[in-house]
């Protein structure tokens, strides 16, 4: 009984409040509900599509936006596969789209709507057409050689990969792009550094061990898909059975393989849509050749490369399996402008399948940042006794000569030596029009950022006849989604390290590489 008094008087109480609330009509919170203020009213994105754009249309827009109580906007310049619907297209900083813009930044200011622009032209990130070759983002590559040691080598180092791309000499690729104004990013290279390291007695090559190839189609051959060369590929033909196309490796004898790199069938695609594809791919083992037993799964990674350790297994016939894929990926069927049915896949294309007799790290593409990756450390890579010493890695820079030539003994053993350098990723502001379309700027590097800003907003200073900052007008700038990728390299990251850790990081170079 005293329960439902108590509840009884609360309620009363909440019935006396709200009835004094209702006639209020001075109440603060209520008048900034019927009449919100400024920071409390919505802000919208509001595109210029591809140059689509004129005085009229603007006027209307920011008169509507005014109307119905929108707070501000934010203005992006993009462009997606966007027809001109207008009866002249205003070009990205011509002088008639600033005089445009400068006619937006007025009327705005005059109508009290807060205004931001997006930190590039297109949606993401911080990119443009004025970004050099020099401040693009940038990744690490190398190439190697192998040589035997106590013999004098005279010779020019391995070439340089100079190609722009994700990983290595993959060439680059964007999925996303508008194929009407694709734009291809410049090539940029520098050396970092000469490595040598001294391999364990275990780690063998398939050439050494005289590995036999055969497949369920197509043409391959051991030197192509161990040469190292990702940019080239052969295709491995679809099966028209249902059945898992395959690629064998058969041996001699049975020998012991541990980890396993494949270049081909693992793309997820963009926006990693295709997921994992776990099942797609296999490793499959045979003593006869006939009855295969799988070993592993494959998963597609954030890398076109993909390294991964597998329990240690003897057996003298390897087989790596591919699924049929699905059809090829087309934005415009994405988008609705192509509704023809997909053509199937003719099948994999495949530029590397290397096994490995002695342990590599588990997914080391992802886990050296060539990529954004989630997940990389659930499997671990398992212990050796057979790794390599830090007293077995040899920095060879200085004994490079100016034509690039190196001249070393090597001590007793077999050795790689590593031509480390950095190439650019590739990857541009998007999606953005053709005349502001350009590679993004260097995250690490604060003076690039920095030169990438100021050129930016001094573009839209000019835009806005300098009514902008403390001025009023242009206020804000959002960046709204990151959709650059992952860079790991910077011309000055070997000093910062140095500077944040305490040690120097070229002797473990190697391991950003296996």
């Amino acid at each position: 009984m005293k329960k439902i008094t108590g509840i009884a008087s609360l309620l009363s109480l909440l019935l006396l409040c709200n009835s004094g609330y209702a006639q209020d009509k001075n109440n603060t919170l209520l008048k900034d509900f019927n009449n919100p203020p400024a920071s409390a009213k919505p802000r919208v994105w509001w595109h210029w599509m591809n140059g689509n754009i004129s005085k009229d249309g603007i006027a209307k827009d920011l008169a509507w936006m005014n109307r119905i109580g929108i707070g501000g906007f934010m203005n992006f310049d993009a462009a997606m596969m966007t027809p001109q619907i207008v009866s002249k297209r205003l070009t990205y900083m011509d002088p008639e789209w600033k005089d445009a813009f400068k006619f937006t930044t007025k009327l705005a200011d005059s109508l009290h709507l807060e205004m931001a622009i997006a930190g590039s032209p297109g949606w993401s990130e911080s990119g443009g057409s004025w970004v050099p070759a020099k401040d693009g983002m940038k990744k690490l590559v190398w190439n190697q050689i192998n040589i035997k040691g106590e013999q004098k080598f005279t010779g020019a180092l391995p070439n340089a990969i100079k190609t722009t791309g994700t990983f290595q000499n993959i060439p680059f690729f964007d999925a996303l792009a508008d194929a009407s104004h694709a734009v291809t990013p410049p090539e940029y290279y520098q050396d970092i550094a000469v490595m040598a390291y001294k391999l364990p007695e275990t780690d063998k090559t398939l050439t050494e061990l005289k590995a036999k190839i055969t497949s369920s189609a197509g043409n391959f051959n051991l030197t192509q898909l161990t040469d190292g060369n990702l940019g080239i590929t052969n295709l491995l033909p679809a099966t028209t059975n249902g059945e898992n196309a395959w690629i064998q490796f058969a041996f001699d004898k049975p020998q012991t393989i541990k980890a396993i790199t494949v270049v081909g069938g693992g793309d997820k695609g963009p926006f990693g849509m295709f997921g994992d594809k776990a099942d797609t791919r296999s490793i499959q083992t045979s003593d006869d050749g006939v009855n295969f037993k799988q070993i592993s799964f494959i998963p597609a990674g954030a890398v076109l490369q993909q390294t991964i350790t597998i329990p240690a297994t003897t057996a003298k016939y390897f087989r790596v399996t591919f699924k049929n894929p699905p059809p090829p990926f087309s934005l415009a069927a994405m988008m609705g402008q192509d509704t023809g049915a997909p053509k199937p896949s003719p099948g994999t294309e495949i530029a590397e399948i290397v096994l490995h007799t002695e342990t590599r790290i588990d997914r080391f593409e992802e886990k050296a940042a060539f990529a954004p990756a989630s997940n990389v450390n659930l499997k671990g890579t398992p212990s050796t006794p057979n790794g390599i010493a830090l007293t077995d890695v040899i920095d060879l820079t200085d004994k490079v000569s100016k034509e690039g030539i190196l001249n070393w003994t090597a001590p007793k053993g077999n050795w790689t030596i590593v031509r480390f350098g950095y190439s650019l990723i590739g990857i541009t502001n998007h999606p953005a029009s053709p005349e502001a379309t350009g590679l993004e700027v260097d995250k690490l590097d604060a003076v690039a950022v920095r030169a990438y800003f100021e050129n930016y907003l001094d573009q839209y200073k000019s835009a806005t006849a300098g009514l902008m900052g403390d001025r009023g007008g242009l206020q804000y700038m959002v960046t709204d989604s990151w959709e650059a990728g992952a860079q790991n390299w910077t011309a000055n990251l070997p000093a910062e390290f140095a500077k944040r850790r305490g040690y120097n990081l070229l002797p473990w170079m190697p391991v950003l590489a296996a």
